[in-house]
């Protein structure tokens, strides 16, 4: 999203009674301000004692009647210029220079809508600036309140003499005190609009300015400001104290100078550089780039939208290789990767032959396209790093001998074909374009991935065709097609011949000259071997008809894709096709479909030829929606990217299961999402199991829908404790010991099924303890916070369908919670299309439904009250309530008595359980949400797609996604009252708002709700977990406590948890290196086994120790106690070193930290401290060498100085490798740093 693309919108309306330029420019943003702060903060400007200013108003999209307030005032001072903007951008910095942009004034001043300004705010600070020759700054005194719901709270004064160093570190300069010269922004750059800025963009422009130009401060109250206001960066933006540490060292002068603004990108992190590690740029992405998209996106790309969350994924760097390049290579690939702002995948092309002689070492993932021979040795050769590998058909290799005898080469028996075999039967996972070839790889391997054909959206855009003269009929092909275009060839013939003047056909890629002369214009373009020519030839002229027959009788040709449809389109012709596999399967409405006959093609093309242009474009037009709906590249990135995902999540589990572990069989929330998330890993190919609670009543409609979603997976039925708290069912319990005789007892029935994952739904301490009875990983997906249990790490990987309840979730358990909502299924987003051509009309009388499980804490009951509310102001509406109503059946009689009584039978209706949902959204205007208490409704997430306006509190999620009168309406509270007001404010939008706001929440909802992105994100998530539980292997292994296994998996620890590890951890080091061992290894020796364990990313290091502490055979590498518990560990280092800039050390949390810092001092041998540095061990990335970059190198370090390593304020132990070289057999134990000195 480019500051240039945010502008579109304005519209400035300024009062122009020929002023001469004012000398100062006031700027003053705002956003749904006009309860009555907007106009305290416009009067304090307009009523101060210096005159000479203009003020320039930005209303960044507001829809609360902010637009009649700034007219009141416009008309009564003509010093007002009011800059509207359709779309609220949320970058208060963005509108703040645009602003300045079309600002007349010499210099710039700023106010905000809660603040305000004293009356000689501008005099006293013109004083000063007014004499200055150079540009600068001066800034006064403010007075900071925090608003709370008792009122205004005094904070502190902002204000003092300027000192660059003290304003590193930490900013004392209110931004509403500020007034400087215009031209700073050229030599300095203007405010910084990026989406990590928000909430110190005002900080990080003095720290600029500050570097070359003059400060002032006026010691008088100039200003006053609020924080902790409703709609606030600082309350709406979480802060991360380490991201904008690191963010403001950025320099970002000449990104940020208006000649070059316009091009800077407010969402990427491209220009980050190395400051970032690449798991702290994807943390940027997962938790405050794809959040904003999601809410802030009217000014972003379909493009932007479709690969939004890309960052904030692993990155995969993925191998092809293929026989030969050819330009399916670009369509299958190339095009996911040259998406703009795609950040989830690069890619080489390697030639199969030239396989063995690249070094894949540093490769993800291998995708084998087609290949024949030499590939096979990456799945075979056992002196290379396993790559996980994807064989990947788009043409049906196992059947191309049936072609022809021109495909012999690849028949069965020859060695070609016996490769291809074995090739699809040791990938990781297999990819096919049709089902045909999914079916033939099945036969070989059944991990399949089922993909479709693409195109980037830009070449189908509608465009002007400009058509005249004559009908232009296409064929795009190679010789492949020959025989068939040959028999048809009289039909042509005769089309040719009876509108000789009227057709022209045109021939791309086969030669006409192989065939009889047609009698009538004919044109012939050779092929071409670069994908992006032609498309852009396509693109650059038209055709009316493309013909693309097909033979369909060998199992090859059925397994082509419908690529030729996207191309067609591509040229705006519509499609002529053979009515035979894969063609017959495409909707009948988008192409014509015709038998093989020549007269049948002929007939058809004269039946096309007959129609008018605006039939044929109608034609056309439908083609072009069904291939944007399912078959461009950008609706289609998560598919591929989700299927590389897979293919690393294949290689880890080989042929184990998942497994899905239910909290019950009715089908509320968090069981339907975990059926949904079992459904899309299987069609991936994965192996699946479902265990649920056992339950007469729910169980068989649970089980079918299980069978549906799995084709038929193991579903295995068994009884044990929920997670609730029985004494208090508002909290969960911890885990107890009949929890682990549950694990045991699950563990033994599902020994034979071979489970290598574990993923279960809510709060469920039984599956934490199965999880660790089988060792595999473990995910939980948890939804609402609930209080009262130990939570600490209960799972590898976590995530929440509410960011809001996750961020809870995160805290109490120290694990890593990412939000993924439940998939909206394909059904809910076919409906908008529909509504969307009735131009959202409503139904008469208004449709409104309310769904989910009839309880107090559902509310329905208000909801059926305003009902009544909007029936008493003359509206007539239908309440639908859709859910289980025998469940909290006090409640329910409730609701029906209130209807019964109130005379609303006729309005208000009680449908129960519905395993048909959709048929509610396709035909109501609105969803009603009532609830006191949720997490992120997936009945909201269906409404969204459905294109029905989503009336609800703010309550758990739901803010999270709906922004007020954007894509949905926020009522104030849960009562009656609420509810009916937020609908009758709905129903008084026009039909332009009232589209403008569903294709709004359309939006939202296909960047996080579509079923390919939850599915990739799983796959990720796994990916994750595995991760995560590989790393606490490793470490068990090291610390010889693996056996040790207490209360939860080690993620935190109390001091007391801390205590015991680091002791036993002394023990076991005791014991390794005790009198009788230390003989032992005398006489018979045996090397470190922990020296082959560590990564090669280490060998600098241990090449260094090796030079610089020698090594003898006896040298233990090891991990040091916990550094967290002690003030230093120190080593002496016995030889000089004339300048010492950095140190590489391996630190070793026993699980990834928090908070915390871990640092260095370099010590001189007369105890003086010569050097410090400090890092965040959040920061620390696993597997990797730390690296400790001294402010000021470290000189004339003399033999017998000393490195002293540090923790502090750590919430996990945390270890660092070090050489240990124990004397024969006495003597103390010998220590060296496991390092390297720079």
């Amino acid at each position: 999203m480019k500051f240039g693309d945010c502008g579109h919108d304005l519209s400035i309306r300024r009062i122009d009674k020929g002023q001469s330029a004012p000398k100062v420019t006031v700027i003053l943003p705002t956003f749904a301000r006009a309860n009555g702060l907007l106009q305290l903060s416009i009067e304090s400007v307009l009523s101060q004692s210096y005159g000479d200013f203009e003020l320039i108003v930005v209303d960044d999209g507001s829809r609360d009647g902010t637009a009649d307030v700034l007219s009141e005032y416009q008309l009564t001072d003509s010093r007002i210029a009011i800059h509207s903007y359709k779309y609220n951008s949320g970058l208060p910095a963005l509108r703040v220079n645009q602003a300045a942009l079309h600002g007349r004034g010499k210099y710039i001043a700023y106010q905000f809508d809660d603040d305000l300004w004293t009356e000689d705010s501008l005099k006293v600070r013109m004083a000063w600036l007014g004499r200055q020759s150079v540009p600068s700054v001066v800034y006064g005194s403010c007075d900071a309140y925090r608003a709370t719901d008792e009122g205004d709270i005094f904070q502190r004064v902002l204000g003092q003499e300027f000192n660059y160093g003290l304003l590193l570190h930490g900013n004392y300069i209110a931004n509403n005190s500020v007034i400087h010269h215009a031209a700073l922004f050229d030599r300095h750059g203007m405010y910084d609009p990026h989406v990590v800025a928000r909430r110190f963009s005002d900080y990080d422009l003095w720290l600029r300015f500050g570097r070359t130009a003059p400060f002032q401060w006026v010691d008088a109250t100039c200003s006053v400001v609020r924080g902790n206001m409703e709609n606030s960066l600082g309350r709406d933006v979480q802060a991360n104290f380490t991201r904008t540490l690191k963010y403001l060292q950025l320099c970002r002068d000449k990104q940020l100078n208006p000649a070059n603004i316009s091009h800077y990108d407010m969402v990427a992190a491209d220009h980050w550089g190395s400051r970032f590690s690449e798991a702290e740029i994807q943390r940027y992405y997962r938790e405050e780039a794809l959040p904003f998209v999601s809410r802030f996106n009217d000014y972003c790309t379909p493009s932007e939208l479709a690969v939004a969350a890309s960052g904030a994924m692993g990155h995969k760097r993925i191998v092809i290789s293929k026989p030969d390049y050819s330009t399916s290579v670009d369509v299958a690939i190339r095009n996911f990767e040259n998406l703009e702002n795609q950040r989830g995948f690069t890619s080489t092309f390697v030639r199969e032959r030239d396989i063995p002689s690249f070094d894949t070492s540093d490769t993800d993932i291998a995708i084998l396209y087609r290949t024949v021979g030499a590939a096979e040795k990456l799945l075979t050769d056992k002196e290379r790093k396993r790559v996980p590998c994807a064989y990947l058909m788009d043409d049906n290799m196992l059947r191309f001998h049936e072609m022809g005898p021109e495909h012999s080469s690849i028949a069965p028996g020859t060695p070609a074909y016996r490769s291809i075999v074995a090739q699809i039967s040791a990938a990781d996972a297999v990819i096919g374009y049709s089902d045909e070839i999914i079916d033939d790889f099945k036969i070989y391997n059944p991990h399949t991935i089922r993909l479709k054909t693409n195109i980037q959206r830009r070449h189908i855009k509608r465009r002007d065709y400009n058509r005249s003269g004559k009908l232009r009929v296409a064929i795009f092909s190679n010789k492949f097609r020959g025989p068939i275009i040959a028999k048809l060839w009289p039909g042509l013939q005769r089309v040719a011949s009876d509108y000789r003047n009227e057709v022209e056909f045109h021939f791309w890629g086969i030669d006409p000259g192989d065939f009889p002369a047609l009698k009538c214009d004919v044109h012939f373009k050779p092929f071409t071997h670069s994908y992006d020519s032609y498309l852009a030839e396509l693109s650059s002229t038209y055709f009316d008809l493309s013909l693309t027959p097909l033979e369909g009788e060998a199992r090859a040709e059925q397994s082509k894709s419908p690529i030729k449809l996207l191309e067609s389109v591509a040229a705006g012709a519509i499609s002529v096709m053979s009515d035979v596999a894969p063609y017959s399967r495409l909707p009948d409405e988008v192409c014509v479909k015709v038998r093989n006959r020549p007269e049948d093609w002929a007939n058809a093309i004269e039946r096309l030829l007959k129609l008018k242009v605006e039939q044929r474009e109608e034609i056309l037009e439908r083609a072009r929606s069904y291939i944007e709906s399912c078959y461009t590249t950008e609706i289609q990135y998560y598919d591929f990217y989700g299927a590389l995902a897979a293919t690393e999540l294949h290689a880890r589990l080989r042929d184990k299961a998942i497994l899905y572990a239910f909290h019950e069989a009715a089908l509320g929330g968090a069981t339907l999402h975990l059926l949904r998330h079992a459904e899309l890993v299987s069609s991936f190919g994965f192996r699946v199991v479902g265990l649920v609670p056992q339950s007469e009543r729910f169980g068989p409609e649970l089980a079918r829908l299980w069978r549906e979603a799995t084709m038929d997976a193991p579903l295995l039925e068994d009884s044990w404790q929920n997670g609730m708290n029985c004494a208090d069912a508002s909290k969960v319990r911890s885990r107890n010991v009949t929890d682990m005789e549950v694990a045991q007892r699950f563990g033994e029935r599902l020994a034979k099924l071979d489970v290598g994952l574990l993923h279960f739904a809510t709060w469920q301490p039984a599956m934490t303890a199965l999880g660790l009875e089988l060792g595999v990983p473990i995910v939980a997906s948890v939804h609402q916070y609930y209080e009262g249990a130990d939570t600490r790490a209960f799972a590898h990987a976590v995530h929440c369908s509410s960011a809001t309840h996750g961020e809870r979730w995160k805290k109490a358990s120290g694990v890593p919670v990412r939000r993924i909502v439940c998939p909206v299924d394909g059904v809910y987003f076919s409906l908008f299309t529909p509504r969307e051509a009735r131009n959202f009309s409503l139904l008469d009388p208004l449709q409104i439904v309310v769904s989910g499980t009839i309880q107090p804490r559902k509310n329905q009951l208000a909801a059926i009250k305003a009902a009544l509310l909007l029936h008493k102001a003359g509206h007539d509406v239908r309440v639908h309530v859709i859910g289980y109503d025998d469940l909290h059946s006090d409640y329910t009689k409730a609701c029906r008595d209130y209807v019964a009584e109130q005379g609303l039978e006729n309005h208000v209706i009680f449908h129960g359980f519905v395993s048909d949902p959709e048929r509610f959204y396709a035909s109501c205007d609105v969803l009603l949400i009532s609830a006191l208490d949720e997490s992120m409704p997936q009945t909201m997430l269906q409404a969204m797609a459905s294109g029905v306006a989503v009336v609800s509190p703010s309550v758990g999620g739901v803010s999270e996604l709906i922004k007020h009168r954007y894509n949905g309406l926020i009522a104030k509270d849960a009562s009656p009252e609420e509810l009916a007001n937020a609908v009758m404010e709905f129903l008084g939008y026009s039909t332009v708002r009232r589209a403008e706001m569903l294709r709004s929440a359309f939006r939202t909802i296909g960047i996080l709700g579509r079923s390919s992105y939850v599915r990739a994100e799983l796959m990720d998530l796994y990916l994750s977990a595995f991760s995560r539980s590989a790393s606490e292997k490793s470490i068990e292994a090291i610390t010889d406590i693996s056996t040790t296994r207490v209360g939860m998996l080690p993620e935190r620890f109390e001091p007391a948890a801390a205590s015991t590890i680091a002791r036993l951890h002394s023990e076991v080091e005791a014991q390794h290196f005790s009198r009788p061992l230390r003989l032992a290894r005398a006489v018979t020796w045996r090397s470190s086994e922990m020296w082959g364990m560590i990564s090669s990313v280490f060998a600098p290091l241990d090449l260094f120790s090796r030079q610089h502490f020698g090594r003898t055979r006896r040298d233990e590498l090891r991990l040091s106690e916990s550094l967290s518990g002690i003030s230093y560990r120190e080593y002496t280092v016995h030889f000089a070193l004339p300048s010492l800039a950095a140190v590489h050390l391996g630190i070793v949390p026993l699980v990834r930290a928090s908070m915390g810092l871990i640092g260095i001092e370099i010590v001189s041998t007369e105890d003086k401290i010569l050097a410090s540095t400090v890092r965040s061990l959040a920061d620390v990335e696993e597997g990797l060498p730390a690296k400790f970059s001294l402010n000021t190198p470290a000189r004339d370090l003399q033999a017998g100085w000393r490195l002293r390593v540090f923790v502090r304020e750590a919430d996990v132990p945390v270890t660092i490798y070090e050489v240990v070289r124990p004397a024969v057999l006495y003597g103390p134990l010998k220590r060296f740093p496991f390092a390297k000195f720079e």
